[in-house]
Parts: structure tokens; sequence; C-alpha cells
């Protein structure tokens, strides 16, 4: 398996384990007047949103572009995924754009009918995890099978930094969010 590979996995399994976190704040919803559970935490949300919306687009999604081009290339890959794919990325973009738009209104105490917000984080959360399996299904199978050279000119395309999150030394910045994915 190659370096570039285990690198787009990785970046999925970490970007699912946000989106669970997402998935209990949303459930929290739910159930805290039924069952009076805690109020979702909106603080920890936008520390969710801040990372979804950098983290993938500044470096995952750069790395997934750049290899669907060695693909293209090289006459490999399928390349309809690839343009769904493409075109899911600006979509998500907007999508999280939307969504953080609503949440900073709330946190500024503009009032938000809680179906409407549980409606769009609940559609946002499913949106992220059928694009992410859309990409294993079809073009991760083509990454997955290119050799380490072709890795490694990929990965020298793209201007790599470590994750803030999942780092062995993690940003401050989402210390909230480290917290609540290791009480998973």
């Amino acid at each position: 398996m190659t370096k570039l590979y285990q690198q787009l996995r990785e970046d999925h399994r970490n970007l699912v384990r946000v989106l669970d976190v997402l998935e209990r704040q949303v459930a929290l919803y739910d159930s805290r007047e039924s069952q009076n559970t805690q109020e979702p935490d909106i603080s920890l949300i936008l520390d969710i949103m801040d990372y979804i919306q950098h983290y993938p687009d500044r470096f995952h999604h750069p790395l997934e572009e750049a290899s669907f081009d060695y693909l293209g290339q090289h006459g490999l890959g399928d390349k309809a995924a690839m343009q769904t794919i493409r075109a899911e990325h600006e979509t998500l973009a907007a999508s999280a754009s939307k969504l953080r738009t609503l949440l900073n209104s709330i946190r500024m105490g503009e009032p938000v009918a809680l179906t409407r917000l549980h409606d769009a984080l609940d559609h946002f959360h499913n949106q992220q995890l059928a694009h992410l399996k859309y990409e294993e299904r079809t073009v991760f199978r083509d990454i997955k099978a290119l050799d380490e050279d072709a890795s490694t000119h990929i990965l020298e395309q793209i201007e790599h930094k470590t994750d803030p999150l999942f780092a062995q030394v993690a940003s401050q910045q989402f210390s909230e969010l480290i917290k609540a994915l290791d009480r998973r």
C-alpha cells in the first residue's frame, strides 16, 4: 500500500470520526426534550465545521485532485467518477458554508427553528458520509493500484501539512473537539 493511498484513507477515517461527533451532537437535538439530556454544544459543532471546512479543502481535496490529474494524464481511472467527485467537492464546500452561516447565526443569538438546524446538520452529515463512501467505492481503487513512484510523484505536487486535529501535537484550536473524540 502506497503512502498516498494510506494518507487518503487515514484522512477519511479521521473525517468519519469527526462526523461521528457531529452525529452525536445532532442526536442531542432529538433527545434533549424527551429524555432531558444535555444541550448540543454549539462551540463544538463550530469546531467541527472549522475542521471540515479547512483541512479537507486545503489539503485532502488537493491531494485527491492531484491524484485525479495523474490518473487522467495516464489514461487510468474512472473519469466519470472523478468528474462527479470534483463536482461534489464544490457542492460540499457550498453546503458547509451555508451550514456555517446558520450556526454563526445561532451563536450570535439569532432565533433559528430547531427543526431547521437539525435538518441542516443531518443533511450535511449524510452528504459527507455518502461522498466518502462514493470516493472509496470508485477512485480509491484506482489510487490504491498506483505504484510507489506514482504515489511519490503525486505527493510531491502538494504541500502537505500535518492534520491539525490528529497530529502527535494537535492544535489548541481544536481542544474541545479532541476531548470529544477521546470520549468516543
